[in-house]
């Protein structure tokens, strides 16, 4: 793909002096951060075949690969001999070492400005890149290969029109910082346009040219897709409904259940339970599947690409929209002392250049220091004088599938409350190009033209799949509202305390998992959004009748969803698991988050209870470096694997033995680059352990039990808890010994002195001409910074 090869920005002007540095920093003692590979996107022309431009496209990789983080505190004009410029009066840009910009404006149409420039100087590409993407126009410099990416874009989304009209209820302050930011992004392209050296080389090789100025449009588009993507997923409905189709209901009850025993979440019990509306009873509950098992009896079976297609949401290469990896978080407080600790490590994949850009921003009222996605006028992470603050995916159900009877012979009407209905219809043409640099160096045939799809809706929401006479359409809570998280999260960057951050979460839209800390010592937590009430009498689980028996009641009380401040226990933990007790899964796509007590994030529980009893900087350093270089489980089991091994023999005592002699650690390796033999062992006992306990459920059961995300390669899927969960000791030694014989297939002995493997790499994408060298695999963030505040 012409995406390993090619990217955008940055190149640094000098000069000026003149503006205000910020006040000294305040309640912030200490603060690390890194982004791997590096802060610039920008390849130039000549360096297009090398993927070479900024000094700033890979300087972060070595500090990431080492466990080693740059200062995060606040950077000024006197205190930097870094690169600096003053493109416009009242406007001043300082680069620290790392490339990172500190932005100085006057006013804060200023500050806007030179945010928007500075991002521009760094990722123009990507800029050019998101706005294709999030518009449906992806095709026209990637070619056919990319059509359903921009058919979701437009059929799951806005026109623009509508993208317009959601705008305009924002605040005027926001609208207004907007177009700031959209004429700092032009005035680069601007300067860009005059002189080719600052231009990224993928507009010539992608035949990207003349580059179009940046709009607002174009900024709504970004922040809608960022809203209603990285948060959390279109449902699973459809798998789940094949799953029960081709097994029965067992395969819902044993693998995807709506409650386990042991569920660990984020709130701990004692701080209440916040179920999503009002909580069903057991009994309600088995009717409720009861009643949906018969109704999806009525439905056809969809095909595994029909089933993808209907949760497709352009997991888009530039930029990495979309995709969602997981993230890990947490916070310790001591408001005697007045002492807190926040860590964060927001996991979307590696790619050159990341999701996320560093600012640092200075003006009227705000001091703040972070990171955000290009495209937006947002500091989304990071921390001001007094609290700081970070992200991980939500994760849960917001949002249903509903199957839409359609009138016989009449694709385009449907059957609701017993009258029909025609859907709100048009037609979208789609370009198609295969770009020079695809020809040139992929050997691609040429390619160009269009195609124009048929996008309804109806009164549920976008039609995602039709099969025979049915029409699937999803329904989103967030629907039309995606705009409306950003007063919220513009909030946090004037923030004084966590009481502040209370108020900012209760407005937000997008289902993030948010957790905070002051320089007060205090700590919170919260799991915000718009969420539908159940409609009772139906299982979440499944596709739900259209004809109108099945609608939402109401939206769940924002005051009432999960959130915590300065729990009893002084500590908080978070991997994406479920927010509180009571609160269930539904039909999201997270399928790990059913793990029970073996849920990844029970690896980071017990290291920050560890680390809040004598809490320091250091010490959260030491939690980052055990929960993401370990496999999470092997540290889980421990207990269980030694009773397990007492009573073992032969090939299964070895395999035992050898797991138990490994401390989980996948990152230490020999002089050969080799990691320890349990690496090998653990990962073959087990999926022997998960063949083993979903065999009974066929291909059905397979299909739940082993998706595991590329963020986390060593954690636990489904069915691998499963199979904790259920097995036997007896039958977990019997996996042990199969686990011997995949062992010696693979490396051709049973001595576990042969088992040692290379290292795992992670392979860093691109989204444009970067090369980056691939990075060791870590189970952690894309972008990590610890904060320590108070004392």
């Amino acid at each position: 793909m012409i995406w390993r090869r090619v990217v955008g920005v940055a190149a640094l002007v000098a000069a000026g002096t003149g503006l205000a540095a910020p006040g000294a920093q305040a309640g912030v003692t200490r603060a690390e951060g890194v982004l791997p590979p590096g802060q610039s996107g920008f390849v130039s022309v000549p360096g297009i075949l090398q993927g070479t431009g900024s000094p700033h496209l890979y300087d972060q990789s070595p500090l990431f690969s080492s466990f080693k983080r740059k200062p995060l505190t606040f950077t000024t004009a006197d205190r930097v001999a870094g690169e600096r410029e003053r493109p416009i009066p009242g406007v001043q840009i300082v680069r620290d070492a790392y490339g990172v910009p500190s932005v100085t404006g006057q006013s804060d149409y200023d500050l806007w400005w030179g945010a928007g420039y500075a991002v521009a100087q760094d990722r123009l590409f990507q800029l050019e890149a998101f706005r294709r993407a999030t518009q449906g126009r992806l095709a026209t410099i990637q070619g056919k290969s990319v059509l359903e990416d921009d058919l979701v874009a437009r059929r799951d989304y806005y026109t623009g029109p509508e993208l317009d009209a959601m705008a305009a209820r924002l605040p005027v302050e926001l609208q207004r910082r907007a177009e700031a930011y959209r004429d700092g992004i032009n005035a680069w392209l601007a300067r860009a346009r005059l002189d080719l050296t600052r231009l990224p080389g993928e507009f010539a090789v992608l035949a990207a040219l003349p580059i179009p100025d940046w709009t607002l449009r174009d900024t709504w588009a970004v922040g809608v897709f960022l809203a209603r993507t990285v948060p959390s997923g279109d449902g699973n409905e459809l798998n789940n409904l094949r799953a029960v189709q081709q097994g029965g209901r067992k395969v819902l009850e044993e693998l995807l259940p709506l409650h386990i025993k042991g569920q660990r979440s984020t709130i701990p019990a004692g701080e209440g339970r916040f179920p999503q509306g009002k909580a069903p009873t057991a009994r309600q509950e088995r009717r409720a599947l009861n009643r949906s098992l018969e109704f999806v009896k009525t439905l056809p079976t969809p095909s595994s690409g029909q089933a993808a297609a209907a949760r497709r949401k352009a997991d888009l290469a530039p930029g990495r929209l979309g995709r969602v990896g997981g993230s890990s978080m947490f916070a310790v407080g001591d408001r005697k002392k007045k002492r807190a600790w926040l860590f964060n490590g927001p996991q979307l994949g590696f790619s050159s250049p990341e999701l996320f850009v560093e600012l640092e921003l200075h003006g009227p009222g705000t001091d703040v220091r972070g990171v955000t996605a290009p495209g937006v006028p947002i500091l989304a992470i990071g921390h001001n004088e007094h609290v700081a603050w970070g992200y991980t995916s939500g994760l849960s159900d917001e949002d249903d599938l509903y199957a839409e009877k359609l009138v016989p012979g009449q694709p385009e009407k449907y059957v609701f409350q017993g009258q029909e209905r025609q859907m709100e219809c048009r037609n979208e043409t789609f370009q198609y190009t295969t770009t020079p640099a695809a020809l040139l160096l992929d050997g691609a045939a040429p390619e160009f033209g269009s195609k124009t799809e048929r996008i309804c809706r109806t009164v549920h929401g976008p039609v995602q799949v039709r099969d025979g006479g049915v029409a699937y359409a999803r329904r989103y809570a967030i629907w039309g509202r995606e705009l409306d998280t950003f007063p919220g999260l513009s909030a946090l960057a004037t923030a004084r305390s966590v009481q502040d951050v209370d108020k900012a979460m209760r407005t937000v839209t997008w289902n993030e998992n948010l957790m905070a800390a002051d320089d007060q010592g205090n700590i919170g937590y919260w799991h915000p959004g718009l969420f539908q009430q159940r409609p009772p009498g139906w299982d979440q689980r499944l596709p739900m009748p259209g004809t109108g028996e099945a609608e939402w009641p109401g939206f769940v009380d924002r005051s009432k969803l999960p959130a915590v401040i300065n729990p009893r226990q002084g500590w908080l933990a978070n991997w994406n698991n479920i927010p509180s007790q009571g609160w269930t899964t539904g039909d999201g796509e997270a399928t790990e988050r059913v793990t029970g007590p073996l849920h990844r994030v029970g690896i980071l529980q017990k290291t920050v209870a560890r680390m809040a009893k004598n809490p320091s900087f250091e010490a959260a350093e030491a939690v980052i470096r055990r929960a993401g270089a370990s496999a999470q489980q092997r540290t889980l089991l421990g207990p269980q694997l030694r009773r397990i091994a007492k009573k073992a023999r032969g090939g299964a005592a070895t395999v035992l033995g050898t797991i138990l002699a490994w401390d989980g650690d996948y990152h230490r390796t020999d002089e050969a680059g080799k990691v320890d033999a349990g690496v090998a062992a653990w990962k073959a006992f087990r999926d022997a352990a998960m063949d083993a306990a979903l065999a009974p459920f066929g291909p059905a059961g397979r299909k739940f039990g082993t998706t595991t995300s590329s963020s986390h390669v060593y954690d636990f899927s489904n069915g691998m808890a499963y199979a904790f969960r259920t097995l036997d000791d007896r039958q977990l030694r019997l996996a042990a010994a199969a686990a011997l014989g995949r062992l010696e297939d693979k490396f051709g002995t049973t001595d576990p002195a042969g088992w040692r493997e290379p290292r795992t790499m992670y392979d860093v994408g691109t989204q444009g001409a970067a090369q980056p060298d691939d990075l060791p695999f870590f189970d952690r963030g894309t972008w990590e910074q610890i904060v320590e505040l108070g004392g």
